[in-house]
């Protein structure tokens, strides 16, 4: 009997290895149920991770995010989560660059439009998303200068609504209230920032549990319950 040569038999198994490394870090997750829980968790962790400035720990949790909700490969979750770390990186300085921050949310949203099956085109998801992230840094200034650290929270809840709106199929008062929630959460996101929490621990369970009510209003479990 002849014997096939080693470094063909070599080759066949690491062209198997390979093949199947592949398939698994293209293999999309199984995402017929929206987990708003678990997206409100790693949001609150990512805010966490973001003002911390520990890029690494927000790399990992956008990699988890984007699995999670936009349901994408381990590939496109990981080069997406990347896009995300550019763009908050260059958005978080004082003197920040918008233009470079908001073109690396259109690549981000290029990747997540055909795994989510967004129906908004990822430049005009990135323009609604650099907006609530700029209303939301003009609304954390004002909190932070005002004497009683108020602020009124209509131009941030107006934002988060026309980006939900481009996210979510849900009717308008479900996101009108995940708007309305996530923005209670961004502003006593600010109150730790800011330095007048009177409680970080107890505020940091307060976001959380905001998120999870904005994410559960746009959840389709919760709205075929209603």
């Amino acid at each position: 009997m002849i014997r096939p040569p080693r470094t063909l038999i070599a080759g066949i198994l690491a062209t198997t290895i390979l093949v199947t490394i592949i398939a698994l870090v293209q293999r999309r997750p199984q995402c017929a149920d929206f987990a708003p829980d678990r997206i409100a968790y790693l949001e609150k962790a990512g805010w966490e991770a973001y003002y911390d400035r520990d890029w690494p720990r927000v790399l990992m949790l956008m990699v988890q995010m984007n699995r999670t909700q936009f349901c994408m490969s381990w590939l496109d979750a990981t080069l997406a989560a990347l896009d995300i770390v550019r763009a908050a990186a260059a958005f978080a300085p004082i003197d920040n660059d918008v233009a470079a921050a908001t073109q690396h949310l259109t690549d981000f949203y290029a990747k997540a439009r055909p795994a989510a099956t967004l129906r908004t085109d990822p430049a005009t998801l990135a323009a609604l998303e650099m907006k609530y992230w700029v209303v939301h840094r003009e609304l954390a200034m004002a909190r932070q200068a005002a004497p009683h650290h108020d602020g009124d929270l209509t131009p941030m809840v107006a934002a988060l609504e026309n980006l939900h709106n481009a996210l979510f199929d849900a009717p308008a008062a479900a996101i009108h209230r995940s708007a309305e929630r996530r923005a209670q959460a961004a502003a006593t996101v600010d109150r730790i920032t800011g330095g007048y929490s009177d409680n970080v621990a107890a505020d940091w369970q307060a976001i959380e549990q905001l998120l999870q009510e904005a994410y559960r209003a746009v959840s389709p479990a919760s709205l075929a319950s209603e």
